[in-house]
């Protein structure tokens, strides 16, 4: 049997094939760059979101949080900073149950929510979809994604539309995506806004910061909440099983740093990874063969494993050993990749602050335990000196939607 630490090293499919200091280099230039339109794998995309005296003490607003599999719907009051959600709602997201038209759509956008706006006349929309955000606040879906299937949808205005299906002309609706509610959950736990970042890493990944408007050429005083599409960057030390995992997908050559650490691929990264490592002979032929016997593995089942589950893939417990070491290191590698992101969008950004707040969303930052344990500790390497709260509110979208139509 070889030695599992030297195929690690090897393939670089661990955190130390991430050189960090190059890595933060290279993500600054792309944020400096995407900044300035300049042509980047970082988009920097303005939300037209202003964070300069934002106050949601004591108010309302109506939210829809827009996901491909639910559609939420409440009422969110603000006692102080505190939110509570009335009038919740979900059900499916209208397009997952058959092919519908834009105005059904819409439709059914407004029947969702209608009996909110007896309350208020502030709404908040959500979209999980890419989605141009213009500057008067309102959004046009650029394609959809997740099995909803809607027809008829290119250069419509979600908002508009909407107001106009509800019949209330002196509507106030803002479009956000959701890094950008999950950014101003923040604002619900009192935290100060100068020093908020969002982060999702889920079966997507995404960093929202905030830039000064006169640096990005908008008029406006204060700051605007940048998307920075972080999941589209492209990092400096890929490897061959980043390659050929990047191969396989259905749109190859696009989104390569959401490829190493989202929820929609660490499972398949570590397949990959475990096929290698049978084919180089770490593994026994009983667990070799079961290895090659599959196709995929889930994210979910291989942090459960990596975190000292049992798995039926190993014959004995020396397999299992060697696999466990791998896969820990493909999630160790992902928080390292995640906290280097970070990292640089906080020297970016925020300067010499020392007190930082990242509102946090996404399936494996709540569920995975390998990114609870690995992730804190490379904040805490490659943000010295910055004292950084992960901060988790539940209904976060749904909450920094409602936060945005006050704002």
């Amino acid at each position: 049997m070889k030695s599992v630490e030297a195929f690690i090293k090897k393939t670089a499919i661990g955190p130390d094939g991430t050189d960090a200091g190059v890595f933060m280099r290279l993500f600054k230039q792309e944020m400096e760059r995407g900044a300035k339109k300049e042509g980047s794998s970082l988009a920097m995309i303005p939300t037209y979101v202003f964070l300069s005296g934002a106050d949601v003490r004591d108010k309302c607003a109506a939210a829809i949080d827009m996901g491909g599999t639910n559609l939420r719907t409440a009422l969110v009051r603000f006692d102080g900073h505190r939110a509570h959600l009335e009038h919740f709602s979900s059900r499916p997201t209208p397009g997952t149950e058959g092919r519908l038209s834009w105005q059904q759509f819409i439709d059914l956008l407004a029947e969702a929510v209608r009996p909110l706006m007896e309350h208020t006349d502030r709404l908040g929309i959500c979209i999980s979809f890419p989605t141009t955000i213009s500057p008067d606040g309102d959004g046009t879906i650029q394609r959809f994604t997740k099995e909803v299937d809607i027809e008829g949808f290119e250069g419509r205005r979600v908002c508009r539309d909407l107001a106009a299906a509800l019949g209330r002309a002196d509507l106030n609706i803002k479009a956000l995506n959701d890094t950008t509610a999950v950014l101003l959950s923040g604002l619900a736990a009192g935290k100060d806004s100068g020093g908020l970042l969002g982060l999702i890493n889920g079966t997507g990944t995404n960093i929202c910061c905030q830039l000064p408007c006169q640096s990005l050429g908008v008029s406006g005083s204060g700051n605007m909440i940048i998307a920075v599409e972080s999941g589209g960057f492209q990092p400096p030390d890929r490897n061959a099983t980043d390659r050929r995992l990047d191969e396989a997908t259905i749109a190859p050559g696009v989104y390569l740093e959401e490829k190493i650490v989202s929820g929609a691929y660490l499972g398949q990264l570590c397949f990959l990874a475990l096929s290698e490592a049978a084919e180089a002979g770490l593994f026994s032929p009983e667990s070799a063969a079961r290895i090659g016997a599959l196709t995929a593995l889930s994210t979910p089942e291989m942090d459960f494993f990596g975190s000292g589950g049992e798995s039926a893939l190993f014959a004995d417990k020396a397999d299992a050993d060697r696999g466990r070491e791998i896969v820990r290191a493909v999630f160790a590698r992902a928080a390292k990749h995640i906290a280097l992101s970070l990292a640089a969008t906080m020297d970016y950004t925020l300067g010499d602050r020392t007190d930082i707040t990242i509102s946090a969303d996404g399936s494996v930052l709540r569920k995975s335990r390998l990114f609870k344990k690995y992730l804190p500790e490379f904040m805490a390497q490659y943000a010295p000196g910055r004292n950084v709260e992960f901060l988790m509110i539940d209904d976060s979208t749904i909450i920094g939607t409602a936060i945005g139509a006050l704002i």
